[in-house]
Formats: C-alpha cells, structure tokens, sequence
C-alpha cells in the first residue's frame, strides 16, 4: 500500500458538537471502524463496556514517536466555514420518582457520585460548520473504505449533531504532511525537540485516549 499525505474532509450537514477543540480525531474514528470490522460485532460491544483486554487496531496510517511512545500521524480537526460556536450542556438525573415504584421498600439510598446511575452536567461545545478536515500520511483508498461506514462524527449523534453528507479523502502537500505530524497533541520533550510550543494538557496520543498508558502531558495546538 502506498503511504502519502491526505487531507480528510467529512462535509456535514449542520456542523457538530464536542468536548474540546481537539476532537473528534480521525485516528479515533478509524480504529471505531476498524476494530468493528476485525473483531465483530458481538466482540466489539464487549470491549466497549471494558470488560476485555485492549486491542491495538491496525490503521492505515503511518507512526510516529519515540520507541515505545507513538501515535499515528493526523492532525487534530480543523472547522471550515464556521458560522457559530456556542456552549451546551448535557444532563442525566436520577429519576427517584419512577425509581420508588420499581424498587424494594428497604432500599433506602442510590448512589448517584458514580456508577451507572451518576448524576452528571457535561459541557460541550457546538459549532456550526460546512466540514471538518483532517491532515493524516497514510492510505487513501484504505481510509476511504473504513470510512464509508461513517455517517456522523462528534458528540450528540443521537440529538442530529455531526451528520456527514460526504467523506472526501484527497492528495495532500508536503506542507499537508508537516502539519499531520506537529499540528496536533505532542507529548512536551518532542514537541520542545519539533520547536512546537502552547498550553499544556494530559491527552491520550492515540485512540482509546482514556487508556492510563496512553496519555501523557501534550502541548496542544492552537484551536478556536
């Protein structure tokens, strides 16, 4: 297969919501796909609850890194034509009024600090938008396969946010390339080593981000 740079356009029909500006990462929605595809779905459904050892999908994508440390080679999203940015929030309750008519008497408590009936209010942010794009060095016709399978990208899928019109997977530049590898989280020596420079956050380098050996302290690209 022959590796390049490629820019990766979803064209959306009315934008999309996210927790924060470096998401979503296309290397996350590729492993989605390709780990579906690799271990089935019954299996995959599995290792979403986390009850499964983690498995390393194998995308077409390059690396890079640093021995042990790597990550695949896409840049963090970038919005085109933005029209609006505003802040949502989402909230789940416990329902304690339809809860006393299904539950014993002697229960007196539910926890609801953490487990499956945590109360929460998570923000997140919507941007009204024509597309995201993506600089990535790797497989295009690849990339376009797992992708055809993609209809929506962000968060609130299920509330109409990140419906995908159309995925373009196009020849990019050297420059496209350049801006795959450092026009993303850096964990902090390599960043200083790429002379890249900006705030500083822990961040998974690679998908699934919420794995403890996957993150790392990262100088984070600038976003709006």
């Amino acid at each position: 297969m022959t590796h390049g740079p490629l820019i990766v356009t979803a064209e959306l029909a009315n934008g999309y919501a996210s927790a924060d500006p470096w998401s979503p990462g296309l290397d996350g929605i590729l492993a989605y796909w390709a780990l579906r595809e690799q271990l089935g779905e019954a299996e995959f459904a599995l290792g979403m609850t986390g009850h499964r050892p983690l498995v390393e999908p194998d995308l077409p994508l390059d690396r890079d890194g640093d021995g042990a440390r790597w990550w695949w080679v896409c840049s963090s999203p970038e919005a085109v034509g933005v029209a609006e940015r505003f802040v949502r929030w989402e909230h789940r309750r416990f329902d304690l009024d339809a809860a006393t008519q299904h539950v014993e008497e002697r229960v007196r408590s539910v926890l609801v600090g953490g487990g499956p009936y945590k109360n929460y209010r998570n923000r997140r942010v919507g941007v009204v938008c024509r597309a995201l794009t993506w600089r990535c060095v790797g497989e295009a016709s690849e990339i376009e396969r797992l992708l055809r399978r993609c209809e929506t990208v962000g968060a609130g899928h299920t509330h109409g946010w990140g419906a995908v019109r159309r995925w373009r997977v196009e020849p990019g530049t050297a420059e496209d390339g350049e801006r795959a590898r450092n026009d993303r989280p850096l964990p902090v020596q390599i960043a200083a080593a790429r002379g890249v420079f900006g705030p500083q956050w822990e961040w998974g380098i690679r998908p699934p981000g919420r794995a403890p050996e996957h993150r790392a302290l990262c100088v984070m690209p600038e976003r709006g």
